[in-house]
């Protein structure tokens, strides 16, 4: 740091120069330097300089690893390990880490906070097992938390099912769409959480009730929702290959988060819906299904987004060659340079739409490491970007959910 004064004191640099430079480092050396000069801390707290900043920083996977750590009375803990390793290359950075079962001996319970969602830098968490009873916000570059307005609804008698995290620009909250229905399927609504609200809202939308069970009909699942929290983002819209919404039509299913409606639309022609995912890339909706060394990338041609126009097209337009059998997808995403990433149990290959070129980000094969991964459905972007309702709304945090320097 005291180097970086002195070169400060003896070279004049133009303050857009700087702001050029900073703009291109990571989000803790960013942090580092705002104690250089007062200079230096105005600009790296602009919200254009933040904003770019974010947009600037690379896509990273969100992996997941379970070791065991030694605790005070020598007996192993599980814990389970959150790291991500950029789609650009490099080595894996680590991002947090909590404990996976309850403490050694004591027994003493230790609450289940499952990673749901991950938005603009944020992480959304469920506190309280597999239907959490609060839901976490935290910014794991600024170590910030907040909380969303606890769901409403009588415990024991309704299933609840997290439908998408999104950002509503309009408004300028996160938000969290919430499928409620009861145990006997006969009622269903939705509601909204929101960063700038003390109580969940109600949908005015009615939402269809499903069964408890997997049922099948004409070959469709209404079961097999295990992607509802990552649906492909593009034009204002959440997109789900699979969703209540579509009911036994077969169709693929769109939510207007302004207008606060859903609609069906044309799926793409792939063989296995439970094995294939949506995802936006490059400006463009995508769907990916996997073959046996290979991913098939089919793109919504001819989509305007705020409107369906009845011209729709699938189009399968690329083929990405993976170095293992390609059977069910965990991950899949893209980002608005091209980059599509695809996980599998065997590791995570990042395929540029514009270039061409296949890259193995993770897993059997990848430089840092020769063994399989376990990815998490969830990529990242460090982001500096101050959010207001982490100061209207602060939460002290998880005593046992610690990051990463």
């Amino acid at each position: 740091m005291d180097q970086i004064k002195k070169m400060r004191d003896d070279v004049h640099l133009d303050e857009g120069l700087v702001e050029e430079i900073l703009v291109r480092l990571p989000a803790k050396s960013v942090l580092c330097y705002r104690a250089v000069c007062k200079e230096w801390l105005r600009i790296t707290k602009c919200p254009a300089f933040l904003a770019e900043h974010a947009r600037r920083r690379p896509l990273e996977v969100l992996l997941y690893t379970r070791t065991t750590a030694a605790v005070a009375d020598g007996v192993g803990r599980q814990v389970l390990a959150l790291d991500a390793v950029a789609v650009s290359g490099g080595p894996r950075r680590p991002v947090a880490r909590h404990p996976l079962m309850a403490e050694p001996r004591t027994y003493r319970s230790i609450q289940y906070c499952p990673l749901l969602a991950s938005c603009d830098g944020l992480l959304l968490l469920g506190v309280g097992g597999v239907e959490p009873e609060q839901y976490l916000i935290c910014n794991p570059t600024t170590r910030q938390w907040s909380d969303l307005p606890r769901p409403s609804g009588y415990a024991g008698r309704e299933e609840h099912r997290e439908s998408g995290f999104y950002f509503h620009e309009p408004s300028g909250e996160y938000r969290l769409l919430y499928y409620v229905s009861d145990w006997h399927s006969t009622t269903a609504y939705y509601c909204v959480l929101s960063t700038g609200a003390d109580v969940p809202r109600r949908l005015s939308v009615q939402a269809t009730p499903i069964e408890h069970t997997v049922a099948y009909h004409g070959g469709h699942e209404l079961g097999s929702l295990h992607n509802l929290m990552t649906p492909a983002v593009l034009h204002g819209h959440l997109h789900w290959l699979q969703h209540m919404e579509a009911g036994l039509s077969g169709q693929m299913v769109a939510f207007d988060t302004v207008a606060e409606t859903f609609r069906r639309m044309p799926p793409p022609p792939v063989t296995q819906k439970k094995n294939s995912n949506l995802l936006a890339a490059d400006g463009s909706l995508m769907a990916c299904e996997p073959g046996h060394l290979f991913i098939d990338l089919w793109a919504l041609d001819g989509y305007a987004g705020a409107a369906a126009t009845g011209k729709e097209r699938w189009e399968r337009r690329h083929r990405i060659e993976v170095p293992w059998k390609a059977y069910r997808l965990v991950l899949a995403a893209g980002d608005d340079e091209g980059h599509v990433v695809v996980g599998m149990q065997r590791g995570v290959v990042a395929y540029n739409v514009r270039s061409g070129t296949v890259r193995l980000v993770a897993g059997v094969g990848a430089s840092g490491g020769g063994q399989a991964v376990d990815p998490s459905r969830h990529v990242l972007r460090e982001s500096l970007v101050r959010h207001g309702f982490f100061e209207r709304r602060p939460h002290p945090g998880l005593p046992f959910f610690s990051f990463c320097t």
